[in-house]
């Protein structure tokens, strides 16, 4: 019986290997998906040993937080400061930190990011997720010109060939991620906090 799996392994391991599959592992405390019934307000925060230069940091955040308010529903309190990593000084009803470390590495015409999430319950001081993406992705292309073009004029030219690619791993890394459901209360709270960024 064992041995019928190790095909099944294998082929898993080769398909990851040939396709280079962008999230690595991902984690969840067994009390991770009953939490978000009152777990729904955090900050983001981008881990001070991340490799990435200030614009590719900006940009980061920005999107992580876009995609945690828009796609994930949650409550994304603002972060201008990045304070926090120690679950102090969160702003507003903040109850945890989504902590974000990225490294990036370009040659010629590629560009090879890596991002480790942790969604963390600072009442807690619960890992609640975390989960591993890496890749590489092209920076010559044309595609997406729009989502380029955004985040061009938000933080520099020198961020024009990595935000498809940034955004193409975070969206990977963020896919992976169960988010709340939200009433209607927390949705007009929401609306609020996003008026105000």
């Amino acid at each position: 019986m064992r041995f019928r799996k190790i095909p099944t392994l294998l082929f898993v391991f080769v398909f990851c290997l040939v396709s280079n599959c962008t999230v690595r592992y991902v984690k969840s405390a067994p009390e991770f998906e009953k939490s978000l019934t009152q777990f729904k307000r955090v900050v983001v925060i981008l881990d001070s040993t991340s490799s990435i230069g200030l614009p590719e940091s900006g940009m980061a955040k920005s999107m992580s937080e876009q995609y945690l308010a828009h796609h994930k529903e949650f409550i994304v309190y603002p972060n201008p400061k990045n304070k926090g990593a120690d679950c102090s000084g969160l702003p507003g009803k903040a109850q945890g930190i989504f902590t974000l470390k990225l490294t990036e590495e370009s040659r010629k015409s590629e560009i090879r990011l890596s991002a480790l999430g942790q969604l963390k319950n600072c009442s807690s001081n619960t890992i609640l997720w975390e989960a591993l993406a890496s890749a590489t992705y092209s920076t010559d292309g044309e595609d997406e010109q729009s989502l380029r073009k955004t985040y061009t004029q938000k933080f520099g030219e020198s961020v024009a060939s990595k935000a498809v690619p940034y955004y193409h791993l975070l969206r990977a890394l963020f896919d992976e991620l169960t988010g709340p459901v939200l009433n209607e209360a927390e949705q007009d709270e929401k609306i609020e906090i996003e008026s105000q960024s």
